[in-house]
């Protein structure tokens, strides 16, 4: 249950991390993000029941690795122009990789060190995705803010445009997405409680890499 709050939280924030991308910039949600990421991982090193968990690993934890994961995206469309879907394509393909191999690593430090020490070493990465967020340099121009106001947020209708709704595309995309997210799970839940492997982890990430692979010809027309 800790966990499913924590991808559901990751995903449900999506809207709001948008919003303030627009508001504050990529570096700034990005680095405030990682930065209560790292705060909610390294409290629950220190949490010896599972109730404050739900709150520090499934909430804070959460919350932040949505602010720090989605301004990573936003990012690319100030440096690519070309070939933008290729680009998210190999980024998303990068970061599956990654996880393929972090299994391993995590079983053999859980084995050793603990899940308290183990979190307290995953708190070394969120560090680096902290500094990782400096990095970002926003190359389009900054919106003007509200100058009726005088206040740099932009008005409510700028922040939630429903007019992308009219486009077909957007609506299929925006209600797909989620639906494909009911059986996109399941795997992680049923291979793991059959076989308790890290294997069971790979198999999933290799059919979601196999996936940002195939979208890359679609990038590409």
């Amino acid at each position: 249950w800790v966990g499913s709050l924590s991808m559901g939280m990751i995903f449900f924030c999506s809207p709001i991390v948008s919003v303030f991308t627009d508001i504050l910039g990529c570096r700034v949600t990005a680095v405030g993000g990682a930065a209560v990421g790292l705060v909610g991982l390294l409290a629950s090193s220190f949490v010896t029941s599972l109730g404050p968990l739900y709150f520090t690993y499934g909430i804070v934890f959460a919350c932040g690795c949505s602010f720090a994961y989605q301004p990573s995206l936003v990012i690319l469309g100030h440096y690519f122009k070309k070939r933008l879907g290729l680009v998210n394509g190999i980024v998303t393909a990068g970061s599956s990789l990654f996880t393929i191999t972090l299994p391993f690593v995590l079983s053999g430090l859980l084995e050793r060190v603990g899940l308290q020490n183990t979190m307290r070493v995953l708190c070394i990465l969120m560090f680096v995705l902290m500094l990782a967020g400096f990095t970002y340099r926003p190359l389009l121009p900054v919106k003007p803010g509200n100058t009726r106001t005088g206040s740099r947020f932009p008005p409510m209708s700028k922040m939630f445009n429903i007019h992308i709704w009219k486009s077909l595309g957007y609506r299929i995309w925006a209600f797909g997405i989620p639906a494909a997210l009911y059986g996109y799970f399941v795997p992680y839940v049923h291979l793991v409680s059959l076989f308790c492997s890290p294997l069971s982890v790979l198999h999933t990430h290799c059919v979601f890499l196999c996936y940002c692979w195939v979208s890359l010809p679609h990038s590409l027309g």
